[in-house]
């Protein structure tokens, strides 16, 4: 078959390798979508640890072609995606219900074969089926949905709420529908790119500021006097971390969603924190949320078919990183087919 294989950071190459065989309690998924995300730029630019080589890739969807011994709740040919993250069951926070922060977690792309390729093997437990009018596109937003569902759950967005989204790429644009669906009465999106701040639009968003001409607290001071209720940094920027603060109001929530650079810190003042009584959080992974991104999906709750803006057939995966992050961008599609 054929795999997109990172070798190390800045080395990417489409490789020939073996199809892997599912063991026990494991199902062999022909891959037919896969999406790029932040954390497979983070590996390619060196910001994120992976055990290389690695086939990278980690949110797609697919049929399954094989089933391992002991599988009793697929079948082949049934269309499906995949919570990308094996866990152990066993640990602390396994336990107590954190099975996303997993101390034995093992990750699809990053410490375990992902899915740019044309087959993967995963465990029965973290495959789900699909419904039949979703296309495999669609579903390959599963997992970055999950991971926005998760950054939602933690932010406690509630009714009549005020929220701030900093950066409306895909993620951002996926947290806005669903602080719409949350009930939020103002959605801000700050974005200097144009075209991302017209689909924050079309995704829900009653604002929308330009940072590169428009004073961005001055703005939202117009719309929220007192500040945000909950501020979402969706972009990893560090400057904007830093500046996600001063946008909440007092009492307010603040969540780093983006994913940052690992060697990097973010200088704040604690003082003001603990004197407006701030809650900083960080979000990372989809603690138990892959049923629901499933579910907003199928019945159309979520819309995701907007959001791509360039399909790369598999052969030609290297180049996904030379438009990364472009102004013409917003969610890339690799073709596994």
């Amino acid at each position: 078959m054929k795999a997109a294989v990172i070798f190390r950071p800045g080395d990417v190459k489409v490789i020939d390798k073996e199809i892997p065989t599912p063991r026990e309690g494991e199902v062999l998924i022909r891959i037919y979508a896969c999406g790029v995300c932040g954390t497979d730029h983070s590996l390619y630019v060196g910001g994120f640890p992976a055990n290389f080589p690695v086939v990278i890739g980690h949110e797609f969807a697919g049929e399954v072609a094989a089933l391992g011994a002991g599988v009793t709740t697929l079948h082949v040919g049934d269309r499906v995606t995949v919570d990308p993250n094996r866990v152990c069951h066993k640990c602390d926070y396994c336990r107590m219900g954190k099975e996303h922060l997993c101390e034995n977690r093992l990750s699809m792309g990053v410490e375990i074969d992902g899915a740019d390729a044309e087959y993967c093997v995963m465990t029965e437990s973290n495959v789900y089926r699909i419904p039949d009018q979703m296309t495999y596109e669609q579903a390959a937003f599963c997992e970055p949905l999950a991971c926005a569902v998760h950054g939602m759950d933690l932010a406690r967005v509630i009714p009549g709420d005020t929220v701030m989204i900093l950066g409306a790429g895909g993620m951002g644009n996926l947290l806005t529908q669903l602080a719409a669906l949350r009930g939020a009465v103002n959605i801000i999106v700050s974005e200097p790119i144009k075209k991302r701040r017209e689909m924050a639009l079309e995704n829900g968003a009653t604002h929308v500021i330009d940072p590169g001409v428009q004073d961005v607290d001055a703005e939202l001071r117009k719309i929220r006097r007192i500040g945000a209720d909950v501020v979402v940094e969706a972009a990893g920027n560090l400057k904007l971390q830093a500046q996600s603060i001063y946008y909440s109001r007092k009492g307010g929530t603040i969540v780093w969603f983006g994913c940052s650079p690992m060697d990097k810190t973010v200088p704040v003042n604690s003082y003001d924190i603990n004197d407006r009584e701030l809650n900083v959080l960080g979000s990372f992974n989809n603690q138990f949320a892959t049923a629901r991104a499933v579910e907003l999906l199928g019945s159309q709750k979520v819309r995701v078919e907007n959001l791509i803006s360039h399909r790369i057939p598999l052969k030609d995966y290297p180049a996904v990183f030379d438009l990364f992050g472009k102004p013409d961008t917003l969610k890339l599609m690799v073709d596994t087919a």
